[in-house]
């Protein structure tokens, strides 16, 4: 089962639709909904939390199978639409409405007689049940959908989540508050050590209403927002929105905004969602968290600022009433609505991205731009088991980025890291310069300066850019899917071809290599160099001129996930030979609670299971060395006694890296020490050390 720990690898938001559900003085509505006709399968014998029974017949078979001609293209003519009348911009992806006619031209009289059979239907339906086509939802009666969304007790201010047989609906409510405004007046305070966020009766998160977390956007994408810009300065999550609309007190805004709240006194964006059984309370979790919540309260800044959801509902309810009167068709009334109002378009676009894991980038009331993700998994720390969903070409690596061992749990990316751009740097260069701000002028020289050969740490002594803002910019880059972070790429390093690596894609990515390096040997070539017993990089390098070179395949092979690095774990090993001679006797309360494990091959030495002290005929492991009791002490002075003092120094330092979870590659980077004479002090003590290499069933000494 899917946890925070152990999340899903596959991508997969489950989402069905998005709902835009109101409620007004004439009761609650169903505005609009995107996709037009969604697609839902049920999934069989699925458990779910919540049950509801209603009197309405949720069976979406007979609808889903008589529609199932026009789905297709109806979608495809919804996602063809180009979005024109509110100043958000239109993407390439989109064909113009010439050309959608040109398409429609040819499709002859086999259009044709489907467009009428589907106007009959529509016709017979609205006969039958005096229902417009676009009065139901997956067989439900929109009416009675949006009463169930939208609830009336104080409960519906926070996250709110019910289940309806095998969909589960899920967002977060926004209400008018009873004076008549849609969030709390922020008292200004000279201290800013306490705010009033927390006495808010409305109060929907850590957060308080008074801010509304946002993503930065992301580098040379979406349209542009001076807050956006700001927020990217300050390295801040949240936007301060206290000085735009309540501070308007003349009677002409509050008379416009008391006819806004008499149209809508609350407004819920719902995702509807259909998650496999085992993950469902992890789907559920990302999609409320990382979209629906963001997504509604970007939406209550609008509307408190100038009623911008009000304007848009109205605007889609004179569209629909105009179909009406027209006999418009469902499909094309989706289009208008779509290309008319700048909140159907968002929502439509959010649709999309989401439900393609790609990041969403939308423009609200025409100068909001906001950017929506569910966070991707980039990379494994162990193969996938038989049992789990597979993802070849997912990059397997047991380096932690963020954070140091003495900083666990840092957001920031560790100082002795460096990026793997995912894009061509000059790509993303190029983006940078359309956008004339000074973060981004910050971004491409951080972009110019970092090589995937060098840390941060070296980047920042050699350009000058601070540490910690680089540490800034670099996880912004990996947020917005631009880079990955790995440990610098080092000729003298172990890489092996990876467990995981997508060999099915190898023709594709043969051809993209042939045009990357055609001078240099073939991809299978350098591949098959590193599928033998582990060596260093640098074997297969002819020459010192050819270092550079090398190094650009291995980040180009790392960029595809078609090679990892070998990281060798360690841990300290102590012999029967070494606790017999020990002048410190073992206690015999440490016989029990001693933190020693038993070695495979430590059988053999239990010669007298009845013995006082069975633990001094056995190997052990120290689990902690750096923080050693007593008599674990006295076994590693032993282990050194007849060594050099260099030897015994550098052993002492090494000795926090050898509990199993750190890598033994980190030494040098961060202990400042040479490789030579770490290999030393490993080769003197070789017989106390016990090596393990992951992805290998045998790990030869480091």
């Amino acid at each position: 089962m899917a946890s925070a720990t152990n999340p899903p690898l596959t991508p997969n938001s489950c989402l069905v639709a998005i709902l835009l559900v109101i409620r007004s003085s004439s009761g609650s509505s169903l505005p609009f909904h995107f996709p037009p006709r969604p697609r839902f399968e049920p999934t069989p014998a699925a458990s779910r939390i919540t049950s509801l029974t209603t009197d309405y017949d949720t069976s979406t078979s007979s609808s889903s199978s008589n529609s199932s001609s026009d789905e297709d293209e109806d979608r495809q003519s919804t996602l063809n639409g180009r979005h024109n009348g509110t100043g958000c911009m239109t993407e390439g992806d989109y064909s113009d409405s010439e050309s959608r006619t040109r398409v429609s031209r040819r499709s002859g009289k086999r259009r044709d007689r489907e467009v009428s059979a589907e106007r009959a239907q529509e016709r017979d339906d609205r006969v039958r049940e005096g229902l417009m086509p676009w009065d139901k939802f997956l067989g439900i009666r929109t009416d009675v959908l949006a009463g169930l969304l939208t609830p009336y007790t104080a409960s519906g201010k926070g996250k709110f989540e019910i289940s309806v047989d095998d969909m589960v609906f899920v967002g977060q409510p926004v209400r008018l508050r009873p004076d008549g405004t849609w969030r709390k007046r922020k008292k200004r305070r000279k201290s800013q050590g306490k705010t009033d966020a927390g006495n808010d009766d409305d109060d929907e998160g850590e957060n308080g209403e008074d801010s509304i977390p946002v993503q930065e956007e992301g580098p040379g994408v979406g349209p542009k927002d001076e807050r956006l810009n700001a927020l990217s300065r300050n390295g801040s999550d949240t936007i301060d929105v206290t000085n735009d609309a309540d501070d308007e007190g003349e009677a002409g805004d509050r008379e416009a905004r008391r006819k806004q709240n008499e149209i809508m006194s609350m407004f819920h964006m719902v995702f509807v969602l259909n998650p496999p059984e085992l993950e469902y309370h992890y789907r559920v979790r990302e999609v409320y968290e990382y979209v629906a919540k963001r997504f509604s309260r970007a939406l209550k800044y609008e509307q408190a600022k100038d009623g911008y959801v009000s304007r848009e509902v109205q605007k889609i309810m004179r569209l629909k009433e105009h179909a009406a009167h027209q006999d418009m068709r469902y499909s094309e009334l989706w289009r208008q609505l779509t290309d008319n109002s700048s909140l159907a378009y968002a929502m439509m676009r959010v649709f999309l991205d989401i439900s393609q894991s790609r990041i969403a980038h939308v423009l609200l009331n025409n100068n909001f731009a906001l950017s929506l993700q569910i966070p991707a998994i980039t990379e494994i720390s162990v193969l996938p088991s038989i049992t789990d969903p597979q993802v070849p070409g997912l990059p397997l690596t047991t380096a932690n980025s963020f954070g140091d061992e003495e900083h666990k749990g840092d957001t920031l990316l560790g100082k002795h890291f460096t990026l793997l751009y995912l894009e061509d740097a000059a790509t993303i260069l190029k983006d940078l310069a359309a956008e004339s701000t000074e973060a981004s002028a910050s971004l491409q020289h951080f972009v110019k300066s970092c090589i995937p050969t060098q840390s941060f740490l070296t980047i920042s002594q050699q350009s000058g850019i601070p540490l910690h803002e680089i540490q800034v910019l670099a996880r912004h880059l990996v947020q917005w899917r631009k880079a990955r972070a790995i440990p610098p790429l080092q000729a003298r390093d172990i890489y092996i071809v990876s467990p995981n690596a997508d060999m099915k894609r190898l023709p594709q990515y043969i051809e993209k290599y042939r045009k990357e390096f055609p001078s240099l040997p073939a991809l299978p070539k350098i591949l098959g160099s590193l599928s033998g017993s582990p060596k260093m990089y640098n074997t297969i390098i002819p020459t010192k001129d050819h270092r550079p070179a090398y190094l650009d395949i291995l980040a180009w092979m790392m960029k595809y996930g078609l090679v990892t690095q070998l990281r060798s774990f360690a841990w300290v090993k102590v012999p029967r030979s070494i606790k017999l001679q020990s002048p410190i006797a073992l206690p015999d309360n440490m016989i029990n609670s001693t933190s020693s494990l038993l070695s495979n091959s430590s059988a053999s030495l239990l010669e007298d299971p009845e013995s006082e002290d069975p633990a001094l005929l056995r190997d052990s492991f120290i689990l902690e060395p750096d923080r050693a009791s007593g008599i674990e002490s006295a076994w590693l002075e032993m282990m050194t006694r007849n060594q050099s003092s260099d030897i015994k120094a550098l052993f002492e330092r090494f000795l926090k890296y050898l509990n199993g979870r750190h890598a033994l590659e980190k030494i040098p980077v961060r202990e400042m020490v040479p490789r030579k004479d770490v290999r030393k002090v490993f080769k003197a003590l070789d017989e106390y050390i016990v090596y393990v290499c992951p992805f290998l069933e045998t790990c030869g000494n480091y």
